[in-house]
């Protein structure tokens, strides 16, 4: 399965890049989708990783590709839920203007058979619509330098959650 979104960013490429690369580990800041990230050092390239809980469960990333001058971006899974075969993201990034920037992911998933048979139906849209909303909450803190209200729901959702375990 592949998805690609392209948004409009009014902000210069930078401070895009700086969210995108630079706190590349941080994503749990931004992303609705991701509750919890932080900087993987146990990958064997000179990048590094990331390892995050999603909304599809525990996911770990090795990054495979950077060029800063471009503005590029390039990481696989390694470490995944069983319903997931593999998956690369490619992110880039051009800017229009002085303060605007277009961002593009591109997503290249591959499912396992009986999970996708069975739930294809439910999956697909809820990929399609976690992408379209990650875009969305990038935008939003580049421009704004705040979570959206989907992203707060999404935490308090988790730490409720997770409270719960603990208890």
């Amino acid at each position: 399965m592949e998805i690609n979104k392209t948004i409009q960013i009014d902000a210069a490429a930078v401070k895009v890049w700086e969210v995108l690369w630079g706190q590349y580990g941080k994503a749990c800041d931004w992303a609705s989708t991701v509750n919890t990230s932080e900087m993987r050092k146990d990958t064997v390239n000179e990048f590094g990783g990331r390892s995050c809980h999603s909304s599809f469960g525990e996911v770990s990333e090795i990054v495979d590709s950077v060029n800063e001058k471009d503005m590029t971006l390039q990481y696989h899974l390694d470490g995944m839920p069983a319903m997931i075969k593999s998956g690369v993201a490619k992110w880039k990034l051009k800017p229009t203007s002085i303060n605007t920037t277009e961002v593009t992911m591109n997503l290249n998933m591959a499912f396992a058979k009986i999970p996708i048979a069975l739930m294809g139906w439910l999956i697909k849209p809820k990929m399609k619509k976690d992408i379209n909303q990650t875009m969305i909450d990038l935008k939003h803190y580049v421009e704004t330098g705040r979570q959206t209200d989907v992203k707060k729901k999404s935490d308090a959702k988790f730490n409720k959650k997770k409270g719960n375990k603990s208890a």
